[in-house]
């Protein structure tokens, strides 16, 4: 199993602004303190979905909805390591490398590769809990499934995790 940081690409742009509607490549934008808050790419604007260095990609597919937030334009997920953003995977590569998984290791991989998805078994390699900012108040959450609209934040002002940046 191959890990984030040994796919990782480390050639990014990041921005401290507004985040803007769209972007012709991976943009990351983060806060003042360096923490990324939206990946914006040719679909729009997305979370900020974030995995460890040593996480396995093939992992990603026991999350079959950041499966298919990368299949509805999320460009990339990003890749961090004590707080500060180290890496991103783009979404051409994941799905690259869940498809060699497959292929290649005969693992359980959920294919959201291309729009429809089923899960197959059970899957060998479980990445953890993900980083999510919530997109309304900043608050930074670990979740272990997807979608999030249902999970409460736990930023205390009382409202759920927000993913595309209105309640």
């Amino acid at each position: 199993m191959r890990t984030a940081a040994e796919l990782m690409a480390t050639g990014y742009t990041t921005t401290v602004e507004e985040a803007p509607d769209r972007a012709d490549g991976t943009l990351v934008v983060i806060d003042d303190t360096g923490r990324p808050r939206w990946v914006v790419g040719p679909a729009g604007r997305g979370l900020a979905v974030e995995i460890g260095p040593d996480a396995p990609v093939s992992g990603l597919s026991a999350l079959p909805g950041v499966l298919e937030l990368i299949n509805n334009g999320l460009p990339a997920v990003l890749v961090v390591e004590d707080g500060r953003l180290i890496g991103l995977l783009d979404a051409a590569l994941i799905r690259t490398e869940l498809r060699r998984a497959l292929e290649e290791d005969g693992d359980a991989i959920g294919t959201v590769l291309d729009g429809d998805w089923e899960l197959y078994g059970t899957p060998e390699a479980r990445i953890g809990l993900v980083r999510v900012r919530c997109q309304a108040c900043g608050t930074v959450a670990e979740v272990d499934e997807y979608p999030i609209a249902e999970i409460p934040c736990p930023g205390g002002q009382g409202h759920r995790l927000v993913d595309s940046g209105t309640e």
